[in-house]
Order: C-alpha cells, then structure tokens, then sequence
C-alpha cells in the first residue's frame, strides 16, 4: 500500500450537527490520487508551535470531485481544526491508506452499523455502492445520542428513499415518544432490522464501547468471524502502572533517555506516557505516522505500509508495536 503526499485546499465548510463539521477539499498540485470509498487521510496542522496529525476517514466517495472530512469536535487537532481551519485555507494531507472498504471485501448484501462519527466511512462506502449498483440490497442502522445528533440525516433519508434496496434505522437514547427504535442497539433490534443478518456481511464503526457490545452481540446471535469488517480509530486503554518488577526499558537513541514500559503496552502509549511527543495519527497501524526505527525483541500488531526491508531492519509502527524485553527507539 502506498500514499501520497500533498496539500490541499479547503473550498468548502459545513456544520452538520452542533458538534460536527464537514470540509471540503481540493488539491492545489493537480488531480487529487485515486481513493477507495472508507479510506482515511492523514492532516498535519501545527498548534501552538508543535506539528500535530491525525487520521480522518473520508466521507466523499470515488465518484466526488473532492475530498471531504467529516470530524466531531472533540481531542486536540480536531478542535483546533474546527477553530482555525476556513474556506480558503490550506493543510497538508498524507493518504489515502486503510483496507477498511467494500472494494476490498465485496459482498452482495452489506449491513452497516456505526454510531457517531463512525457513519463517515458507511456513508462513503453507501454512496459508491449506491452508484456502482443502484439497486443493491443494503441495510443501515445507525446509532446516536438524539436526532439533532445524527450526521446526514437529511441525505440518508433521501438516499434511501430514491434507492428501494436500501434500508435504514436510527436508533437513538433519546428521541421523540413516536420514534420507533429508542435506546442503545441491541440483539432483539438487529434481529428484527436485519432478520437475515447471518448470510450478510457486516461493516461496523464507531467508538470503542459501541464496537465491542455490537461484536459481542453479533457472536451471540452467530454471525461467523468472517463476515464482520471493522474499523477503529483512537487510544489504546491505559496500562497498569509500572512497577520495579513488570516493565521494560525502552532507550531513545537519540537522547539517551530509559522511559519504562510494561508488558502489552505500546512504544506510543508508553513514550506518551513518559511525556515524550511523537507523531501519531491512526493509533491503529494503518497510516504510518508513528514509524520508528528500533533494536531488540518487539511485537507488532500491525505491518500496514512496511516492507520487507523495513521489517528485517527493525522498523516497526510505534501504536501497534510492544516490548517483548528492553528496546531502543529512534524516531
């Protein structure tokens, strides 16, 4: 997999609910490179004197003449952005990157289930389904705090009304008396939503509460391994603190500082941890942000965008990579 770098121009702004806006982008070089419908792009935006990135699925689809990013205020660059980032502005992008889409794992009959900002790659990935078969057998169910919550209500509903084959449901904690699918999902609505859930594929996305009731849902109800795709972004749990007897040292070449870090946890968590800075964007293994060169025994989760080469001389992603013993990081 590879990526490109570029900057981009932003030639339009949208709020889409009280905390969520969407941009829009064109390149300022020529062609923007070829994207997959739920693929991410990397933003490098500077705040207050240090550079900051992070990973963002794009909410356009391939058949768009532009890139657009849809992005909940909420964590450092996603806030500065929502403050600084206007029409007319420019922002250097990394991407696309991420096998989290339709084109890489085809199915007939899709289900999607996201909640939150986790609609931006199912409302991507719908979008260019829709136009590669306009009559495609696709269920949606999309969960949200409120109705004022819920990103391209308007749009979906639309959508789903010019499109037969397409289903869809909100399921909200808080909604009017007449609102039919009220509370948090669960195995009862997606049987009745989705009665054929288990000869569909399933494609989730959401923060990580979500995601793991809805797997563990789905396992319950007997959807095979197989048939589930998923997509996550964000912080890994913190780890136990380190004590003389469970950690590891971890040496920065450059400065010669030993940072601790235990058994399970990242070189990211644990050098953020140590109040270090690297740059990070995914946290998930797929960008590519967050590589590093390192000596000694590592694991990694995660071999997104390394070569052979890199993996034989030690290159590792630091948010998807723990120390098996003492280790020494260049970055």
């Amino acid at each position: 997999m590879s990526s490109t770098s570029l900057t981009l121009t932003c030639i339009a702004r949208r709020a889409d609910t009280h905390d969520v806006t969407s941009w829009q982008f064109a390149s300022l070089t020529g062609d923007l490179p070829a994207v997959l419908a739920g693929q991410c792009i990397t933003l490098h935006t500077e705040i207050d004197g240090k550079l900051q990135c992070r990973a963002y699925t794009l909410s356009s689809s391939p058949q768009d003449a532009c890139w657009q990013v849809t992005i909940k205020d909420v964590g450092l660059v996603s806030h500065h952005l929502h403050q600084s980032l206007q029409v007319g502005g420019e922002i250097r992008a990394d991407g696309p990157f991420g096998d989290f889409h339709l084109t890489a794992l085809p199915c007939e009959r899709p289900l999607l289930l996201s909640a939150g900002s986790g609609i931006t790659p199912m409302w991507a990935m719908l979008r260019d389904e829709l136009a590669r078969r306009p009559e495609a057998d696709i269920r949606f169910i999309h969960s949200a705090r409120s109705p004022e919550d819920v990103i391209f209500a308007g749009e979906l509903a639309a959508l789903a009304e010019a499109h037969p084959g397409v289903r869809h449901a909100l399921v909200l904690e808080q909604a009017p008396a007449a609102h039919p699918w009220v509370g948090r999902l669960s195995p009862d609505m997606l049987k009745e939503l989705a009665p054929d859930l288990l000869s569909r594929h399933v494609y989730l996305c959401g923060p990580a509460p979500y995601m793991t009731a809805v797997c563990t849902m789905l396992t319950a109800l007997g959807l095979p391994a197989g048939q589930l795709h998923q997509e996550s972004f964000g912080l890994p749990e913190a780890p136990p603190v380190a004590t003389d007897s469970n950690h590891f040292w971890l040496t920065l070449k450059k400065s010669g500082k030993k940072v601790k870090i235990l058994p399970g946890q990242t070189l990211l968590a644990a050098l953020e941890g140590a109040g270090e800075t690297m740059m990070a964007a995914c946290r998930a293994g797929v960008c590519g942000a967050c590589r590093c060169s390192t000596t000694g025994i590592i694991e990694r989760q995660s071999v997104m965008t390394l070569s052979a080469q890199d993996l034989e001389n030690g290159v590792a992603l630091a948010c998807s990579c723990t120390a098996k013993g003492d280790v020494s990081l260049d970055y």
